[in-house]
């Protein structure tokens, strides 16, 4: 048996996919990695910064927060 590396497929392609594909996480070790080209990474990030801008603050809720997931709370007043 020959040992091959494993070959990754990027979570949001394969369309408009640039660079190599990688395993990456917005928070190591507390979130799963998935497999992302270089491109969808930027773009990940960049959507991940401006959710934490929009409502990083804010008193009232994002319309795709659902409590009864996980029973969370948006805030603790």
């Amino acid at each position: 048996m020959t040992w091959r590396p494993e070959v990754l497929e990027c979570l949001d392609g394969p369309d408009e996919c640039r660079g190599p594909v990688e395993y990456h996480s917005t928070d190591p070790g507390r979130r799963p990695a998935f497999p992302r080209c270089a491109r969808h990474w930027d773009l990940r990030l960049k959507r991940r910064e401006e959710s934490m801008e929009l409502y990083a603050d804010s008193d009232v809720p994002p319309p795709w927060f659902d409590p009864t997931i996980a029973g969370e709370r948006w805030d603790d007043d």
